[in-house]
């Protein structure tokens, strides 16, 4: 596995949606790569702060347009 076949995965590998055999593949590439063991504490960290940030608030003008467009069918 190289860095550049782990980037395409990674995301999908920390989703769990990928086949064991491939994400034996991708551990093993992880124990021997620096580089992308940091890219995936990274990609958990920023995962984890995205979680735990405020879902923002859609404006009131926006959400009663939303609506009559959705009643209109």
């Amino acid at each position: 596995m190289t860095c550049s076949e782990l980037l395409r995965r990674l995301v999908e590998f920390e989703d769990g949606v990928l086949p064991q055999d491939l994400c034996g593949e991708l551990e093993a590439h992880l124990q021997e790569c620096v580089t992308c063991a940091e890219l995936r504490h990274d990609l958990a960290l920023l995962s984890g702060l995205c979680r735990k940030a405020p879902r923002p608030a859609m404006p009131e003008g926006l959400r009663l347009r939303l609506v009559a467009l959705l009643r209109r069918g």
